[in-house]
């Protein structure tokens, strides 16, 4: 099923999709223009959460907007870039999550789960640099907030990788950005998704108190190309929770989850 989400959810979904579609690499792609605007067909296939069997289909047009300055991009994400050193950056970067209805296979009865917004700082080493392409160690820590008209804090996730990472080098070229590591959540952020209240218990989902700690693997592969006044690009995400904290969770039904989406731009102005 492929549909537009109603209005009061677009807003979180939009920010959602312009950030995984647009992960965390750290290319310089110094032979761009500093500023691009444009139009964005974007399509995802998003689970509810990490751990459902449900997910969902979106295809939906968005903005397109690029800012490639000195010290702050508007580029793979939003970062602000302090430079410490060649192959030292503090970043600062953000991921995101779609809302979940009651529909949700194992959330039946419960309340939904609000669109989230992740932001924090990044610490990222480059561990090896090759001619064509970098090796970085990244050290990501965010803090989760619902996307609501009172936003609610609802814990930190820190997501420690490595990351192969493949600029542009010339016209035509591929961009590509591969990374992976383990994932650590707060105990508020686990509760958040993964508890079950005696209120919201059934025999197929008995009470579950989620506690902080390991949350399992996540590897993220994105890709893009340029031609010329067009931007094609996309990414692939895996995430598995076996050994993690939440795995016994009844509302975790799949520990196997991925995710995936492509976009295709027109770039109309340039400077």
């Amino acid at each position: 099923m492929i549909y537009c989400p109603s209005p009061n959810k677009i807003p979180g979904l939009l920010l959602a999709v312009l950030l995984l579609v647009t992960l965390d690499a750290l290319a310089r792609e110094d032979n761009l223009p500093r500023f691009e605007l444009g139009i964005s067909l974007a399509g995802l296939n998003l689970p509810h959460y990490r751990g459902s069997a449900g997910s969902s289909n979106y295809l939906l047009p968005l903005p397109y907007l690029k800012y490639r300055g000195e010290r702050f991009q508007i580029d793979n994400g939003i970062e602000g870039i302090l430079s410490i050193s060649e192959d030292l950056i503090l970043t600062i970067s953000g991921n995101a999550s779609a809302p979940v209805d009651e529909d949700s296979p194992e959330r039946v009865g419960m309340e939904e789960l609000k669109g989230s917004v992740e932001i924090g700082p990044s610490l990222d080493y480059r561990v090896y640099r090759a001619e064509r392409s970098s090796l970085w160690l990244e050290l990501p820590l965010r803090v989760a907030v619902t996307f609501e008209s009172n936003p609610q804090v609802i814990g930190r996730v820190f997501h420690p990788r490595l990351a192969w990472d493949k600029p542009y080098l010339a016209k035509g070229d591929w961009k590509l950005h591969f990374a992976a590591g383990p994932m650590y959540a707060s105990d508020e952020y686990h509760d958040y998704y993964y508890s079950v209240d005696p209120v919201d218990a059934l025999p197929a989902r008995p009470v579950f108190q989620a506690e902080g700690g390991y949350s399992g693997l996540r590897a993220d592969f994105t890709f893009s190309r340029r031609f010329d006044g067009v931007w094609f690009g996309g990414f692939i995400r895996y995430d598995n929770l076996n050994g993690s904290v939440i795995e016994n969770s009844s509302l975790v039904s799949e520990n196997s989850v991925w995710t995936s989406g492509l976009a295709l731009t027109w770039v109309l102005m340039t400077r």
